[in-house]
């Protein structure tokens, strides 16, 4: 399979899983800042999926396309996060260092598990 279908498959995966466990990240974010909840146009549970989306993306699409290695992995990166990115600046500028430990955490996670599975298993990944 061509590896630009296999990243693109990854992003896709990954927009979906930022969807489905959006109110879980959601809720950890709400717990580490505990104020931010209530008082909008929103109940709490729609308000937690809403911010949870491109904070989920952010750790999903960092950690899978670290994980497949590769060249020309950050541009796959970048040009995949710029709605999230967007929406971090418009949303919740106060709070963008969030998204950015927590995608810096998913890639150093995952670069540790690429070398560490291509150095026990090499001909599993590339």
């Amino acid at each position: 399979m061509n590896v630009t279908a296999i990243r693109a498959g990854i992003i896709l995966l990954s927009y979906i899983l930022a969807y489905y466990l959006s109110w879980h990240v959601g809720a950890l974010y709400f717990s580490v800042f505990p104020g931010l909840l209530g008082g909008g146009f929103f109940p709490d549970d729609a308000a937690r999926s809403f911010i949870g989306i491109p904070i989920a993306l952010v750790v999903f699409v960092a950690f899978c396309i670290t994980f497949l290695g590769g060249k020309h992995k950050y541009w796959w990166i970048g040009i995949s996060l710029i709605p999230a990115i967007l929406f971090e600046i418009v949303i919740d500028p106060l709070h963008i260092y969030f998204p950015i430990i927590l995608g810096l955490i998913a890639w150093g996670l995952a670069t540790i598990a690429h070398k560490t599975l291509k150095k026990y298993a090499p001909g599993l990944i590339g």
